[in-house]
């Protein structure tokens, strides 16, 4: 098989999201970017827009042979190892605290491999966190720094993606695009800002867009209650 000519449109955005991904690590490691984590949190979110693109045009051109697998190994390093990484340099963790960012890595692993395996079981629901989600969550909160609540953080989302608990799936274009726009929004003022209330405040948007999320499953079962 001749991967370059099996690519479809949407595994050009996939590839965009490792390439992000690996941005977010060379920043996360100051090796670009200068000392500042929040570039690295600016490409995560760039990578979680890649994401959400590659899914959106997968459903309605069409995705190729490579298309989930591709995806999957994307993830991995733009919301599995990058963000991990980031916590760990931007805090200086100690190596006795790295079992933790390896605890959340590997979950992010078995969420994914799990995926792959039952994706196609619900058009609805994720079975467990989605790691985009989780990743963001984490990189965001490094922006807060305080490290406790971090390896915290860490912690409660591997637990999360590797639960049995069901997320939505987001596929209405309008939010999509709605979320897409405050992503890059957000993305810019910490790009471009270095006072620490907007740096602040960006980081407390997409924190508030995540808990929205992280509890969308018991407003699910309320309103299922309800019925």
């Amino acid at each position: 098989m001749n991967v370059f000519r099996v690519l479809r449109l949407p595994d050009l955005f996939t590839l965009l999201n490792v390439v992000f991904g690996f941005l977010a690590i060379l920043a996360a490691g100051r090796a670009w970017g200068g000392n500042s984590p929040q570039y690295a949190v600016v490409f995560i979110l760039l990578a979680a827009m890649a994401d959400g693109l590659d899914g959106f045009l997968a459903r309605k051109v069409g995705g190729s042979p490579l298309g989930a697998n591709l995806d999957s190994l994307a993830d991995l390093i733009s919301f599995g190892t990058a963000p991990v990484f980031l916590a760990i340099s931007a805090f200086h963790l100690p190596p006795h605290i790295w079992p933790v960012g390896i605890f959340f890595l590997l979950c992010g692993t078995l969420r994914l491999a799990r995926f792959n395996v039952v994706s196609g079981k619900s058009d609805q629901f994720f079975e467990g966190l989605p790691i985009p989600a989780a990743g963001i969550a984490l990189s965001a909160s490094v922006l807060l720094g305080r490290p406790t609540l971090t390896i915290v953080l860490m912690l409660f989302l591997a637990l999360l993606m590797t639960s049995s608990i069901s997320y939505p799936k987001i596929k209405d274009l309008r939010i999509m695009t709605v979320l897409g726009g405050i992503f890059l929004v957000v993305g810019l003022v910490l790009f471009r800002q270095h006072d620490m209330n907007d740096i602040l405040y960006a980081t407390l948007v997409v924190i508030a867009l995540i808990t929205l999320y992280l509890t969308s499953p018991v407003v699910i079962s309320r309103l299922r209650k309800g019925k």
